[in-house]
């Protein structure tokens, strides 16, 4: 189980544990759960002798949503990721560190995040945790984006490019930058998102 901005990922299936409806399915067969859902699944079963070690296992060892191949355009938008700026805080490629799972030792993993807190003004939850202010997030990975709408942290973009022209502090020079893009400029860099 991934915990990814306060959502648990997984492929537990939702029938199997009475949360039909209350789950979000996309296309890679990925689900995506509220921690208090997940706690009520650990919490109503009995765990099997093992089964947490064997399931801990298992999701190491589960891959990255695959990428899709570069369409034309695709390939297009994807120095325009980098030249304004997402790639400042939606870094592509992290490495996996020394693992002696060879599976896990040193691969590069299409994240599309540093992982690392940011200002990002009015775009803020409002919520303050752990070392973060109410104005900072987590850089939301971009893995899987193709499968995720609704977008950012509360649902309210409807679409990726709603989503990026609500960018704010950190995130406004890069947000800026994407909007006096020419409108094929902007397709061409939503078709590099959608490859993911």
């Amino acid at each position: 189980i991934t915990d990814v901005a306060g959502v648990m990922v997984t492929h537990i299936h939702p029938d199997h544990y009475g949360l039909a409806g209350r789950v979000r399915e996309s296309s890679d067969a990925w689900i995506a759960l509220h921690p208090a859902d997940a706690k009520l699944i650990f919490d109503r079963y009995e765990e099997p002798t093992g089964l947490l070690e064997r399931m801990g296992a298992m999701l190491r060892l589960l891959g990255a949503p695959p990428r899709r191949p570069l369409s034309p355009s695709a390939r297009a938008g994807e120095p325009l990721f980098n030249q304004i700026g997402c790639a400042v805080c939606h870094t592509p490629v992290m490495s996996t560190g020394p693992s002696p799972i060879a599976a896990l030792d040193r691969k590069p993993v299409w994240l599309f995040s540093d992982l690392l807190l940011h200002d990002m003004g009015t775009l803020g939850d409002g919520i303050a945790q752990g070392t973060a202010n109410t104005r900072e997030m987590r850089t939301a990975p971009l893995w899987g984006l193709r499968a995720s709408a609704p977008y950012l942290h509360d649902g309210r973009a409807p679409t990726v490019h709603d989503a990026i022209a609500a960018h704010e502090g950190e995130g406004r020079v890069s947000r800026d930058r994407y909007l006096r893009l020419t409108p094929l400029q902007r397709q061409q860099l939503l078709d590099y998102l959608a490859s993911n």
